[in-house]
């Protein structure tokens, strides 16, 4: 890679220089080599200090035409890897400044020059020569007790040392062999073969594993080899796998992704349609395999080895937390339990877990003193083995919020983990839930929409930046982004809440009686039918209110009470659930459910014990 001669070899920025013809950066006599992406990225922002250089230029630059790739995935990718480098951070930034949605700016001081050398730091005053003995002679000393101490293996050293320097087994590559033909049918090979370049096309979008070509992995077409073999051969982390049966007018589709190095299943799935347009079937296929394969190969936020059966394990709790139901969230916990009891040391399983804990306890699906014991005790030991593990510092924060309605400290916690990692977009997600909670609603939905760039297949991710519109009151964006989730997964629950939500507090009952009726089953679509008959939407209201008081869930007996003026039992229920400490108590000043409330004085006393601001 050559430089123009209109533009400086060097470029001199705090301790670090630049050498644009050979893409190294030097700091303190040390050399590295940067990456094309963030080498050309770097450069970019160089040739303009102090002024934005906006994401299209950014992604024209580094990328030409024609290129296939999802540029705003890339260019955060490329983004994040220079600030690594530079030892930068997004939240407080010294050298390279985001502006939300436009671009970036170089924010330090910047010196240029053209000659064979960068310009040296000014000399600091140097020791005597007597300091220098000495100071040689402690770090002899010091080298000898450390190679006693590895040597016969104190403490378990020695072990542990090299623990750190196996590599962590991350998931950074895959490849689809052919779906195999279960028809038999050779007039049908043309639909498996598609369906494998569709799938090979779709993985290859997402941007964060390196996906082996479809002229690669058809030579395993009707192969006997293992699958440990063809992943050596290709030399990848896992192999998505699967068949195709076509019979009438229906085709069945399987599909599994296996880790290599321990030939754990960590994801199967099975999809049954109509045969009507081939091509859009093998689109929308391909698309929700690769959004669940992605859930399972983002980067492993770790830098210690894991024994590969607890990473596997740790990879399907995680997949399974991501459907977000009631049986989801129990299987994740049995999965980051048994990661545990295969490598008890494995910090992000216990961050795993107190995810687990937290959500489901808000969800009601475990009892809330369960949820919040289990969890912080999770997150608790998740932070003893790694104290900058920022999963669990968002782990943390979530509970402070939500159970212990400790604000202050929850604040201290995600601003630990957004300095640690401000790329993990679920924390991203809970920091915006957290900021909503506040009422702090155009900062919660940034930190959503944030979220949604490092993570737009997650289902909870766009869900929940339908929550926080809709706690906005911006209900016209949160109907948009629910039916925007609900295209990703049309039955995905948490989506269809806040639409339904939204569309009621747009006046829309009759949508949302519709809504309401195509997820209940046929009992309970009937009870609704019967109770509109009866007295409209208003008697629905009541008689759903009074069924949820029944089945012990106060907080959303209260929700549907409060909305039809019966104000002193919605607040007889409110104070029964802040006695029991319920976790969605959080949200009653910030629901719009509750707005009908805010006046009254024992409303007004709830928010005071709550400490909401």
């Amino acid at each position: 890679m050559g430089t123009s001669a209109l533009h400086p070899r060097i470029y001199c920025f705090g301790p670090f220089h630049l050498d644009t013809r050979t893409g190294e950066l030097t700091r303190d006599g040390s050399k590295s080599q940067l990456h094309e992406q963030p080498l050309q990225l770097l450069i970019a922002l160089l040739e303009q200090p102090g002024e934005l250089v906006a994401r299209e230029d950014l992604v024209r630059r580094l990328w030409p035409d024609g290129t296939f790739v999802d540029f705003d995935r890339g260019l955060n990718k490329a983004i994040n890897k220079l600030r690594e480098v530079l030892g930068d951070s997004a939240e407080e930034p010294r050298f390279i400044e985001t502006l939300p949605r436009k671009g970036y700016r170089f924010i330090a001081p910047v010196k240029t020059g053209g000659g064979d050398k960068p310009a040296q730091p000014a000399a600091e005053e140097k020791p005597s020569p007597r300091v220098r003995s000495n100071a040689w002679l402690a770090i002899s000393a010091a080298a000898v007790v450390l190679a006693l101490v590895v040597a016969t293996n104190v403490g378990r050293v020695r072990d542990r040392i090299a623990s750190w320097l196996r590599p962590v087994p991350e998931i950074s590559s895959l490849a689809v062999i052919p779906l195999e033909n279960l028809s038999h049918d050779p007039e049908q090979e043309y639909f498996a073969d598609g369906m494998t370049d569709a799938l090979i096309t779709d993985l290859a979008k997402m941007g964060s594993v390196r996906v082996t070509s479809r002229a690669s992995v058809m030579r395993y077409k009707g192969s006997k080899k293992t699958i440990r073999e063809i992943a050596q051969d290709l030399g990848v982390d896992a192999i998505v796998e699967g068949t195709v049966m076509q019979s009438g007018n229906r085709v069945r589709i399987t599909a599994q992704l296996i880790q290599a190095s321990t030939d754990m299943h960590l994801w199967a799935d099975a999809y049954e349609r109509d045969l009507n347009a081939v091509l859009d079937l093998q689109g929308k296929v391909a698309t929700d395999i690769a959004r669940r394969v992605n859930i399972l190969v983002r980067p492993l936020e770790q830098t210690r080895s894991v024994k590969p059966e607890a990473y596997g394990l740790y990879l399907k709790g995680r997949y399974a937390f991501s459907q977000y139901t009631d049986d989801g969230w129990q299987q994740a916990i049995e999965n980051y339990n048994k990661a545990i009891a295969s490598d008890p040391t494995f910090a992000p399983a216990y961050s795993g877990l107190a995810d687990a804990y937290l959500v489901a306890g808000a969800y009601s699906a475990i009892p809330t003193q369960e949820a919040l014991n289990r969890g912080k005790a999770a997150a608790t030991q998740a932070l003893k083995l790694d104290e900058k593990l920022a999963s669990a510092h968002y782990a943390m924060g979530t509970a402070y919020a939500w159970y212990d309605w400790n604000w202050a400290a929850a604040d201290k916690e995600f601003h630990r983990a957004l300095e640690l990692n401000p790329n993990d977009a679920m924390g991203r997600n809970w920091y915006g839930g957290y900021l909503s909670l506040l009422g702090r609603h155009d900062e919660a939905i940034d930190q959503h929409e944030r979220a949604r760039q490092l993570d737009p297949f997650s289902l909870i991710v766009n869900a929940n930046l339908a929550r926080a519109f809709y706690w906005g009151k911006r209900y016209d964006e949160a109907i948009r982004q629910a039916k925007s989730t609900l295209e990703i997964d049309p039955k995905f629950g948490v989506a269809l809440f806040w639409l339904e939500g939204s569309l009621r507090h747009k006046g829309m009952f009759k949508e949302a009686v519709t809504l309401r009726l195509a997820v209940s089953s046929p009992e309970r679509g009937k009870a609704i039918e019967d109770a509109l008959k009866v007295g409209g939407f208003p008697n629905l209201l009541r008689e759903e209110g009074e069924r949820f008081k029944k089945g012990g869930a106060l907080l959303e007996a209260a929700r549907c009470l409060s909305q039809v003026g019966q104000k002193t039992e919605a607040l007889d229920l409110l104070e029964s659930c802040y006695q029991r400490r319920c976790s969605s108590m959080a949200t009653v000043k910030t629901e719009p459910d509750f707005e009908v409330l805010h006046e009254e004085p024992r409303f007004q006393a709830l928010v005071e014990r709550l400490k909401l601001p």
